[in-house]
């Protein structure tokens, strides 16, 4: 393999590259022996070539599907070429470029059976929600993958906070075989996160310092005064109303003579910059002795939002969005004696989040927000410099522009710390019997967050100035004086946790050809958590935080006979204080088998095509104690009313409490029934490698609250044990790595699939067949079928038939919407299902997918010559649906947009497409009253997701003692394609939205990595 780095550990400067032949001379300096070899898209190697007076050969493996690769599994490792259970694994190496802060967003389009949304791009607030293998559990909450970290479990805000560079590599287990060791906690599936530890040697010390431009994925586009009057004036005569602008007003608009009495403000471009800065420090320092190893690190990740600065006359504020990040990692490892090994690690993590605390949604809500400001609302600033308001018959709150709430509403800010120690110490007990240890291990794991914020009592003094007389009025609702300021905080977070784990570890070989583990373990955790301290009320515990505690014991037992015939048993018998006392613990039981034909006899002449064949196949029982609330379900529970009432003689003020919903105190875990057939194949000297796997999941015992009941009943019912699911479909990967003289390169196809459906929801007998959520995927969404416009015929048609049938309660044969609103041409006319005549609930069916893609797939393509690298991943989402709402698409709640452009009129009918304008919101053109499939759009996207462009410079050229250098372009998000146009969205929006979410980030950034 020509072009391959090959250099003496711990000599800085003495190395080669191998020549066309793969060939190399190197004369060693050291006393190490040792030679490193390095290739893009292999292992690292390390051959001690002591007493070796021959020609060494050297044999490379591709790092992605090397056959002895260490897989991390459930409390241990297994080897890629015994493990019978379906594992994704990723090297943190692959994604530590990657100019993002957080690790899922890094994951996209990485890992068969990943599948995630990053639904904002708020600093701080960016990280994708990510599932594995789709969803399975109508809890909404009862879908997140379980997070552990080091063996210790993680929430998904402490996973947010990890720092990359501090991670070794990324697992996720997908099957009964590999999650049922975690029992109650499995459903789900699991990502294991397994940091980085010092090796045997000299100090390394490594340097990373980047930064880059952030910018939005998409801008949002919104029509100028005069195209928006146009607009206003058309919906109005559409609707029989007096036209608001005469055409004097409209050619002012036009020409932009009159800017203050008829101003043209794009409020996008106003508020927000066209590029924010990021940027990320980390400095790490690893090696160690036999005695004592270590890694050391520190970063440093500093994320700008796009809010631009306006000054405030009263307070120096921060009115923009912001988010730094500190991290400090200390991984030890100790040889206490020749039996006994320590360990500990310390990892402090502090976050400073800001925000403006003009509004309680994001900013960007407010651009999009007819009614608080239009383009001809007001000017930015009045000619004498003081704040403008909303001076319109459209916005009735008359509120000061945005820019002036900005800059006088102050801010929220909140700090964060995560602190997490653990303890672990292995005893070897050879002396009793080879391959016997045991471990104990105390983990200790807090959280506290606070806010603090700033902002004003009351009004600010705002004007409407008149050009014509030259003078000014101030808003009545207004104050000529600005108002006092207030301070708040509140501790609004904080969590301890407290895991204590003990196990036994067994690994022997027995005659060269029975290979046994073992593993059993004892597992307990105890969480406290308090959050909205202030307000919140002990008797509700749908307020405040409840413990949570967790007890258990697992064991896993494996065997392969000469690594061809590979069995696995796990089991975890495990329990939560969730549920009643006589329905804590569980059995949660797996079983799981591989076949690696390739070490048969019979096929051993295939060898030279085939260096694994391995078919695998698992089945279990996992569970999930997610339960609805996050509360203790079995308890009777009792609230607290706004109201009070007076009692007495001499009135008190007392509280009122009511009754919460009925108590079950027969309620149990969500269990799961997973089946899974996979192969794993190595082909070409393993240039080649597939990785396929199929699976079918049945959720059942769901906690659910039933929906069958009458109401009549008169209070709340309890959640039951009642739902049930299918979760089924295929992910994989295939991979080729190979080179071409001096270039090397690779290509790594990644696919998920998981289409899920409800089995049993217990939902009220629907009136008709097509209103069943029973037979359709979770979350799926219901509306209306588009059949087209109303036409003039249609609306002629409707009022000869109201005519002749006064009185009648008989429904039109031209259905129209039975909410008593008259139809006209250009309204958006859907399909009557049920015959009656009538637009209702009762013509609602299942119309295009859950927002959830049900399809992901991820193109990684390397290659490398000599010292330069590039690094390309597309990654695309499919078969899913949004819907977009209110102040997002809705003319007079949302600004007017290009799309309002196309709207149904006379002329254009024919080609529309978007309805007639209307000012009446609650027409069937509103997607919020009447959703249908004209409103839903069936998406999918093609993104650029990450670029990785780097130099890598020879080790013998560089200075100050330097042992490596590299330098890189990354890029993150840089291009998407999509299939719709109604909406400017980035394609991951969230439905049933406005679809004003701060919007997702494209990052180009360039970085140097230095080593010593």
């Amino acid at each position: 393999m020509p072009g391959a780095s090959v250099r003496e550990k711990d000599v800085v400067g003495n190395g080669v590259t191998t020549n066309i032949k793969g060939r190399f001379t190197l004369t060693l300096k050291g006393t190490s022996n040792i030679i490193v070899v390095q290739f893009v898209g292999y292992s690292r190697q390390e051959v001690n070539v002591a007493d070796k007076t021959d020609n060494i050969d050297i044999t490379l493996k591709s790092n992605s599907q090397d056959l002895n690769e260490v897989i991390v599994v459930g409390y241990g490792q297994t080897k890629r070429i015994t493990n019978t259970g379906a594992v994704s694994s990723i090297s943190a190496a692959d994604i530590r470029t990657v100019p993002t802060a957080n690790v899922q967003n890094a994951l996209t389009g990485k890992l068969p059976g990943f599948f995630s949304q990053q639904t904002s791009g708020q600093p701080g607030k960016d990280a994708s929600d990510f599932f594995i293998r789709g969803v399975s559990s109508l809890n909404p909450a009862g879908n997140q993958p379980l997070i552990i970290v080091d063996d210790i479990e993680y929430t998904y805000d402490q996973l947010q906070q990890i720092n990359v560079n501090e991670i070794e590599s990324i697992t996720i287990l997908k099957d009964a075989a590999t999650t049922a060791i975690y029992g109650i906690k499995g459903a789900n599936g699991v990502l294991v996160v397994t940091t980085r530890r010092g090796k045997l040697g000299k100090p390394q010390v490594n340097f990373r310092n980047e930064a880059g431009l952030q910018s939005p994925t998409m801008t949002p586009k919104f029509l100028d005064s005069y195209q928006s009057a146009q607009l206003v004036n058309e919906a109005e005569a559409n609707d029989g109303k007096p036209l608001t602008f005469s055409a004097n007003d409209l050619a002012l608009f036009q020409n932009h003579s009159d800017p203050y009495g008829h101003p043209d403000v794009n409020w996008y471009n106003s508020i927000f910059n066209k590029f924010s800065y990021q940027a990320n420090s980390n400095l790490d320092i690893s090696g160690g002795t036999d005695q004592l190893k270590y890694f050391i690190s520190g970063g440093i990740f500093q994320q700008n939002g796009l809010v631009k600065n306006f000054p405030d006359p009263v307070a120096d504020v921060n009115t923009n969005y912001n988010f730094n990040r500190y991290d400090f990692r200390s991984n030890l490892d100790l040889k206490a004696n020749k039996t006994l090994d320590l360990r500990l690690d310390v990892t402090t993590r502090f976050s400073d989040t800001n925000s403006p605390n003009e509004t309680a949604a994001s900013t960007l809500s407010d651009v999009y927000n007819f009614a608080e400001e239009t383009p001809f609302t007001a000017p930015f600033l009045n000619p004498n410099g003081s704040y403008a308001y909303a001076f319109s018959p459209f916005n009735p709150q008359h509120l000061p522009t945005l820019n002036a709430r900005l800059a006088t509403g102050g801010y929220q800010n909140e700090k964060r710390t995560d602190y997490n120690v653990l303890f672990n110490a292995k005893q070897n007990l050879d002396a009793i019997t080879n391959g016997l240890s045991v471990t104990a291990r105390i983990a200790y794991s807090s959280t506290e967050a606070y806010t603090k914020s700033t902002g004003n009592y009351g009004p600010i003094p705002s004007y409407h100035y008149d050009p014509l007389t030259n003078t000014t009025e101030l808003n009545p609702a207004g104050s000529y004086v600005f108002p006092n300021i207030y301070y708040a905080g509140n501790v609004n977070l904080y969590t301890t946790n407290v895991n204590l784990q003990a196990f036994a570890n067994y690994d022997r070989t027995f005659g060269g050809k029975n290979h046994i583990t073992g593993l059993v373990l004892l597992n307990q955790s105890s969480q406290t958590y308090d959050a909205n301290t202030t307000t919140s009320i002990p008797l509700d515990p749908t307020v405040v935080g409840v413990p949570a505690k967790f007890r258990g014991i697992s064991a896993r037992v494996s065997y392969d006979y000469e690594g061809k015939y590979l069995f696995d048993i796990n089991g975890a018998y495990n329990g939560t204080d969730r549920f009643a006392a006589n329905h804590q613990y569980g059995w949660f039981p797996a079983v799981s088998a591989g076949y690696n034909i390739t070490k048969e006899n019979y096929f051993k002449k295939l060898t030279s095509v085939f260096s694994l064949l391995k078919l695998r196949g698992s089945y279990g029982i996992v569970g999930s104690d997610v339960a609805p609330g996050n509360t203790y379900i079995y308890t009777q529970n009792y609230i607290q009313n706004t109201n009070t009432y007076n009692f007495g003689t001499s009135p008190n003020t007392y509280n009122q409490y009511y009754e919460g919903s009925l108590a079950n105190t027969n309620v149990v875990w969500e269990r799961q029934k997973e089946l899974d057939l996979g192969m794993d194949i190595n082909m070409f000297k393993d240039h080649l490698s597939i990785t396929a796997d199929y699976f079918h999941n049945v959720r059942y015992d769901q906690l659910i609250t039933p929906n069958n009941i009458p109401l009549l009943l008169g209070v709340g019912l309890p959640a039951i044990n009642l739902g049930r699911t299918q979760n089924n479909g295929y992910d994989g990967q295939i991979g080729y790595h190979n080179s071409i003289r001096n270039v090397q390169y690779g290509v790594n196809f990644v696919f998920s699939y998981a289409k899920n459906k409800i089995l049993f929801e217990s939902e009220a007998q629907p009136a008709y067949p097509w209103l069943a959520r029973t037979g359709q995927p979770i979350n799926q969404p219901f509306g209306y079928h588009f059949i087209g416009y109303y036409t003039a015929a249609d609306v002629s048609a409707i009022s000869a038939y109201k005519a002749a049938h006064s009185g009648s309660n008989a429904g039109d044969p031209i259905a129209v919407p039975d909410n008593g609103e008259v139809i006209q041409p250009g309204d958006l006319r859907y399909q009557d299902l049920n015959g009656d005549g009538y637009i209702n609930v009762f013509d609602e069916k299942a119309i295009g997918h859950p927002n959830l893609p049900n399809t992901t797939l991820g193109l990684n393509l390397t290659a490398g010559y000599k010292g330069f690298s590039v690094n390309i991943l597309f990654q695309g989402s499919f078969n899913y649906s949004f819907i977009i709402t209110g102040t997002g698409i809705e003319p007079f709640q949302s600004q007017f947009q290009p799309i309002d452009l196309t709207a149904w009129t006379p002329a254009n009918a024919s080609s529309a497409n978007f309805p007639r304008l209307t000012t009446n919101p609650a027409t069937i053109n509103s997607p919020t009253y009447y959703p249908s499939d004209y409103w839903l759009l069936n998406a999918y996207y093609i993104r650029l997701k990450t670029l990785d462009i780097g130099y890598q410079f020879p080790s013998k050229s560089l200075p100050f003692h330097l042992d490596n250098a590299r330098i890189y372009l990354s890029a993150y998000n840089l291009f998407t394609w999509d299939n719709y146009k109604r909406y400017q969205q980035d394609p991951e929006i969230q439905t049933n939205t406005a679809g004003d979410a701060y919007i997702n980030q494209r990052v180009i950034n360039l970085g140097l990595q230095l080593g010593f």
